[in-house]
């Protein structure tokens, strides 16, 4: 059956949410987008930037951006009677306050399947993009086809319920960054979407005739967009995030305050009125960068966990939307359904 995703992503998604709707066809009416279910409360799919300049406004940061994508979702696997795990045949991620047009495979740092969910930040058992049948970068998010069994040579990716679906894009793949994220300041979200058939006969033999087939949307945590080098920075200028502060309009950012705060709060607790011009990396484990962002600020790296699990679960609205990337010599990008918690 089939299910639409995180990571990370997210969708990673995620969806830097963000919700562009433009998707590619898909075989059958259940299988589409829109007429999947919402299963956002029965998955995790986290999105996270790598970098305090990646929230920046993209005016400040033009195709400069990274993001990384985790999602899973076991609970959402048992809705759709995928007990046994399932074929992917799409991933879509949704995001249109997010660019992701200037990018391509080799802007992919990771694409892949952590089995079990047991690896630590972007680690992966299985690469994903040697089964990526088509791929395609939009201004509003992407769209990556996988091999089917009716294919020549076909294989698909199996996906188990405890698994999780982890990608990375930008600065530390070999094409290093390239999204650009809205220039309108306020709270986003990405949305992934994951469909595919039911794994009835185990995870190494086709599907039978009569296999579930079955979509999953699944909505990111939110992420903010500001000239802030901070979480507790953006809350200031920004508010809470939708999720903590009543419903609103997915289609619309949330309004952005007029005052700017004189000082500024590192996430360590203390201010400091002058940022320092360096960048870090939020939560991609010990490795070097292969890129550096031209722009940068001070501020640990950021990833914004609202509504999600940090480095956790994955797949991606201006108050919601979508986001997500593919790997170095790989790219199949995230499930954009469900998304576990990672370590």
């Amino acid at each position: 059956m089939t299910l639409g995703a995180t990571l990370l992503v997210v969708g990673i998604v995620a969806s830097v949410a963000l919700l562009g709707t433009a998707v590619s066809p898909v075989a059958a009416d259940k299988h589409t987008k829109e007429a999947a279910g919402d299963y956002t409360d029965s998955a995790n799919y986290t999105v996270n930037f790598l970098f305090t300049t990646d929230h920046y406004p993209g005016d400040q940061n033009e195709e400069n951006g990274s993001i990384q994508y985790f999602a899973g979702g076991a609970e959402a696997f048992q809705k759709v009677d995928a007990e046994e795990g399932a074929f992917i045949d799409y991933v879509i991620v949704d995001a249109s306050w997010i660019d992701y047009s200037a990018c391509d495979v080799d802007n992919t740092a990771v694409f892949g399947i952590d089995r079990g969910n047991n690896n630590s930040g972007t680690q992966v058992d299985e690469d994903l993009v040697s089964q990526r049948k088509d791929d395609t970068f939009r201004d509003d998010g992407l769209t990556i086809e996988f091999y089917r069994f009716e294919d020549f040579g076909g294989d698909p990716p199996y996906m188990a319920p405890e698994d999780v679906i982890v990608a990375e894009q930008g600065a530390r793949s070999q094409g290093g960054a390239c999204l650009t994220v809205t220039s309108e300041p306020g709270w986003y979200q990405a949305q992934g979407f994951l469909n595919g058939t039911e794994a009835d006969n185990g995870p190494n033999e086709e599907p039978s005739a009569d296999a579930n087939e079955a979509g999953v949307n699944v909505n990111s945590n939110y992420l903010y967009v500001c000239e802030c080098d901070s979480e507790a920075e953006a809350r200031e200028q920004l508010g809470p995030p939708p999720n903590e502060d009543g419903p609103t309009d997915e289609s619309t950012p949330t309004p952005t305050a007029t005052q700017t705060p004189t000082a500024t709060e590192t996430e360590s607790g203390e201010e400091s009125t002058a940022p320092t011009p360096t960048a870090t990396v939020s939560n991609g484990g010990d490795e070097t960068p292969t890129a550096t962002p031209t722009a940068t600020a001070t501020g640990s790296p950021t990833e914004t966990s609202m509504g999600g699990n940090v480095g956790a679960n994955m797949t991606p609205t201006p108050g919601s939307g979508p986001g997500f990337g593919p790997v170095v010599t790989l790219l199949a990008l995230l499930a954009g359904a469900l998304f576990v918690r990672r370590r």
